[in-house]
């Protein structure tokens, strides 16, 4: 991994796991409405979702430079980071398309159920809706310009955001 991959890959880090979740504190604290009036189960479900969201985001990136051989930092046009020069379908790729995106999702799910904010689950329903356009806009036709028929194959077999869990049980 390049030194400017590694950079980015720290500032965006920093943005998702720290500059975020501290806003979603502050947002609570503007608007104090729980999801539970338990709150030590909000706390440890919360710290539970946002655990396998990063373990999610964490195992993408680490699939993406292992097999692909490039990064995530690829915005249509805009290549902040390396690409990657082959198509992904391991590990959390053949759960789901865009694991980094559901873990995202996942992490600051639980941070609004950790904190127990109801105006935080705001704050998942903006990243589906982001990922959503970025993933039908910006990363999927990239994939189908140069990957094909790999790509193609693999789309119809493997969920955008979602693992399929009857796709994943044992026959």
């Amino acid at each position: 991994m390049r030194k400017r991959d590694i950079v980015l890959y720290a500032i965006a880090c920093t943005g998702a796991f720290l500059i975020v979740p501290a806003a979603m504190v502050f947002l609570k604290l503007w608007w104090p409405e729980e999801i539970t009036p338990w709150q030590s189960f909000a706390t440890v479900l919360g710290g539970c979702c946002s655990a396998v969201g990063a373990l999610f985001i964490f195992w993408a990136i680490r699939e993406l430079w292992v097999v692909g051989r490039g990064c995530a930092g690829v915005f249509g046009k805009i290549k902040l980071q390396q690409e990657t020069v082959k198509l992904v379908t391991t590990g959390p790729y053949a759960l789901c398309r865009n694991p980094m995106h559901m873990g995202l999702m996942l992490f600051y799910l639980g941070v609004a159920c950790a904190i127990n904010s109801l105006i935080c689950l705001l704050v998942p329903v903006a990243v589906w809706i982001f990922a959503t356009a970025f993933a039908f806009f910006l990363d999927e036709p990239r994939l189908k310009r140069d990957f094909g028929e790999e790509y193609e194959k693999w789309a119809q077999s493997v969920p955008r955001f979602f693992p399929d869990p009857k796709r994943h049980t044992m026959h």
